[in-house]
């Protein structure tokens, strides 16, 4: 909604593709760090071991301790790609070893009781997360204990706050921020830096009096759930400042109550119009159901975006056939048709989920390189360039002509090593 109104973007071709327990989306973290549970390729390597020397591509942030995420995808897709998956989270061996390790330190009887308890943390880690993995457990007669379980890399999705730092472009704390990212009464103009002496609202999007936080601001990943809620927090009492240094600020919308709620309920029009056409829904050349187009949405992203079916690789072209794909999309979205409510609702989200899919797709294409291999990989420019790229790259869509403008702004270290 933000973009809608000619909101600056951030980051949007940052994408986040977790490893994940296959067919149920279970969480890892847990099995890594609290289980000590290593994963392996069919073979029982650990390809984390058997691939490290190409962490050495990928400086500094493959020499850490502990490699980024994508790279750790980067290795995993390397043992899929060559034919040794699936790839097994070794749950078996990691409460085999954690049960003996028990054993030695605290007697048999003592250790039992201990390892019953391990075992119900196992199973509670999903039922807390994600109830679907101890379904599919359930399901399938596995035991973790006994068996292993295959991982997956998901399919990919946006974050502002987790693992990712997708979203839109706002001002930063007075304290930290460099003046180029602060602002108040005068927002920046794409590309350029806004004009000096403001007073900064923490958090207010480039659209005067506009704010946002957690998953909405972009450039700023990690902040997880508790880092929001204090951000949410911090917009606060941002908004209440600009009320009350504003008091005569008076937005307009641009268009009246019923040119809105004509736009709204578009997709009902359609249907009650054209439901007689045919006897399905399905098949009418004047409708298409919300469950279609998100199908169809879902298609081209997937297939010409680095999704899931092609492992996460695309190049250029294949994002040039995108845009031209999303533009007969729009047109075709409205041709939405909805039946009820619920439909209608789902018609909006695909309203919007064509605009996430269109920035990601645009920022990807203009980031002339590939800066998250194991998340995507551009082959046209399959390399990380930082001399050129080490920036933001962010975007706008003018609202009187819908068109798209991508741009850089520079990166700064606000946090240097001592």
């Amino acid at each position: 909604m933000v973009a809608q109104v000619g909101g600056e973007l951030t980051m949007m071709e940052n994408r986040f593709v977790p490893a994940r327990f296959k067919d149920g989306y279970g969480p890892v973290g847990a099995w890594f760090l609290l289980f000590k549970a290593k994963a392996t390729n069919v073979k029982g390597e650990v390809y984390m071991e058997t691939n490290a020397e190409m962490l050495k591509d990928y400086p500094p942030y493959g020499l850490a301790k502990v490699p980024a995420t994508c790279l750790r995808n980067h290795l995993m897709m390397k043992e899929m790609r060559e034919g040794r998956g699936p790839i097994y989270m070794r749950t078996d061996t990691a409460l085999q070893a954690l049960a003996k390790s028990y054993e030695e330190e605290f007697g048999d009887k003592e250790a039992k009781k201990k390892i019953k308890h391990l075992e119900a943390e196992a199973w509670e880690d999903f039922l807390d997360m994600c109830i679907g993995q101890a379904g599919v457990w359930a399901g399938e007669n596995i035991e973790p204990e006994k068996v292993p379980s295959e991982l997956m890399p998901t399919e990919p999705y946006f974050l502002g706050s987790h693992s990712g730092c997708c979203g839109i472009w706002t001002t930063g704390p007075s304290d930290l921020a460099p003046p180029e990212w602060q602002w108040g009464d005068h927002p920046p103009e794409p590309g350029k830096d806004p004009a000096p002496g403001q007073k900064n609202y923490n958090r207010m999007t480039t659209v005067k009096g506009l704010f946002t936080a957690g998953d909405g601001v972009g450039a700023s990943g990690h902040k997880f759930s508790s880092g929001s809620h204090a951000e949410g927090r911090i917009v606060a009492k941002s908004m209440l400042a600009w009320v009350l240094d504003h008091k005569g600020f008076k937005p307009a919308l641009a268009k009246t109550a019923q040119q809105l709620a004509e736009e709204i309920y578009l997709p009902v029009r359609n249907w009650m119009q054209h439901k007689d056409y045919s006897t399905m829904a399905e098949v009418n050349p004047y409708l298409i159901t919300p469950k279609m187009l998100q199908t169809r949405l879902q298609k081209i992203m997937d297939e010409y975006v680095a999704g899931v079916g092609t492992m996460y690789v695309t190049n250029e072209q294949m994002m040039e056939i995108a845009v031209l794909k999303l533009t007969e999309l729009k047109k075709d979205s409205e041709k939405m048709m909805a039946r009820d409510l619920h439909e209608l609702m789902r018609a909006w989200e695909n309203f919007h989920r064509i605009y996430a899919g269109e920035a990601h797709l645009r920022h990807m294409l203009f980031r002339k390189e590939t800066r998250y291999p194991g998340f995507y990989y551009n082959m046209t420019y399959n390399f990380v360039d930082e001399k050129n790229w080490k920036c933001f790259v962010n975007s706008r869509i003018d609202p009187a002509t819908g068109e798209w403008k991508a741009f850089k702004r520079a990166h700064k270290d606000l946090v240097t090593k001592p």
